[in-house]
Parts: C-alpha cells; sequence; structure tokens
C-alpha cells in the first residue's frame, strides 16, 4: 500500500510568498491555512510537484543554551545528507497520525520519538515557519517549526546511522548545516539569548 502523506497547495500557504523563515507570532493564521487546506496524497505523486507542499513539522530541541545536532552517516542511505548537521528533528505527516485538527502535534510527536531516546517534559512550542525554494527538495517542503524545551538527556536511537549530540548555540556556524537548520538557527539562537521561549 502506497504512503499518503498531507500536502497543501502552494497557493494557500504563499499567499505572500516568503523565503527562509517567518515567525510563528503575527503568523498564527498560517497554521490554521495548513489545516482547513490540507489533504492526503500518494508520496510518490506529490515528490516532484511544486504546486502542492508536503508540510514537515521540524522539532528543535535545545537544553539551556545548547541545542541538539544530527549527523546522518554514510550507511544511513540518504546520500544528499552525508556530511551535513541538522538541528530538526521532523518528518511526514502520515494520514494515520489522526484528525486534521490535531494532526500536526500528533504527527511531531511520534518523528519525534522515532528519532531520539528523551523522557522528560515534552511541550512543543511553535516557533516558526520555513519555506526554501532554493532546490528541488525545498520546493515541495515546507516546514511548521517548534522548538522544545528539554529538562533531561537526549540520544539519537539508531545509532548505525545517525550521531547526535548537545552542542552551544553560539557555535552551530560553524557547522556545515542543512538548508532548514541554517535558516532556523539564527531565529532559534534569538529566542533563547532574548529569553522568548
Amino acid at each position: 500500500m502506497q504512503e499518503k502523506i498531507m500536502v497543501v497547495p502552494r497557493k494557500f500557504l504563499l499567499k505572500k510568498d516568503f523565503q527562509g523563515f517567518i515567525p510563528y507570532e503575527g503568523n498564527e493564521k498560517l497554521l490554521e491555512e495548513i489545516k482547513r487546506h490540507a489533504f492526503f496524497k500518494n508520496r510518490d505523486e506529490v515528490e516532484e510537484d511544486p504546486s502542492l507542499k508536503q508540510i514537515i513539522p521540524y522539532i528543535i530541541f535545545i537544553h539551556g543554551t545548547r541545542v541538539f545536532m544530527m549527523q546522518r552517516l554514510k550507511n544511513s542511505g540518504e546520500a544528499r545528507l552525508h556530511n551535513l548537521y541538522s538541528i530538526g528533528v521532523g518528518g511526514h505527516i502520515r494520514e494515520e497520525d489522526g484528525k486534521i485538527s490535531e494532526i500536526i502535534g500528533k504527527a511531531l510527536e511520534r518523528e519525534f520519538f522515532e528519532e531520539v531516546r528523551y523522557r522528560g517534559r515534552f511541550s512543543p512550542k511553535p516557533l516558526g515557519f520555513i519555506n526554501d525554494d532554493s532546490n528541488d527538495v525545498g520546493k515541495v517542503h515546507f516546514g511548521v517549526c517548534y522548538v522544545v524545551k528539554g529538562s533531561s538527556k537526549i540520544a539519537v536511537r539508531e545509532k548505525d546511522i545517525l550521531e547526535g549530540k548537545l552542542v552551544p548555540l553560539e557555535g552551530l556556524k560553524k557547522h556545515n548545516l542543512e538548508n532548514w537548520s541554517r535558516i532556523a538557527a539564527a531565529h532559534i539562537t534569538e529566542a533563547v539569548r532574548q529569553q522568548s521561549i
């Protein structure tokens, strides 16, 4: 059976076209637009259709002034992500994740705990939205970015394909970050500095 994933027509997401990051504050209605216009379609039918955006919950985990950063190892199978670091945990929203009204929350929790081992407080807070049409992958994805303020240790589950560690937010720029992480890094660093999360 084909995997069905959540998509939203580009025209409803990008009424005020933006590239990069916009904060949740002041753009809360975008989350409602996603819920209003979302539907499910076979994944292989949408991978190369830029008229549809695949919605990706993207969770950034912070502990004090450190952020959880991961790197895919060579045997992970994701060749385009090798040697790149990510500060976000996320993935596609599946039809079985639940009702549209609560599906983003359920999907982000599922994705987070599939990737990492963590037993502390889990209260995701919306941070903003990511749109990056600079490459073919970005043209068909749209990030809904959340932050989790961690209360205990965190580790990757699949140590054979991933490495993960907490690193200082201030030093993120020196790492070879994948696009979405690079886009979100400045905003999460500033939010922590201003204690707004």
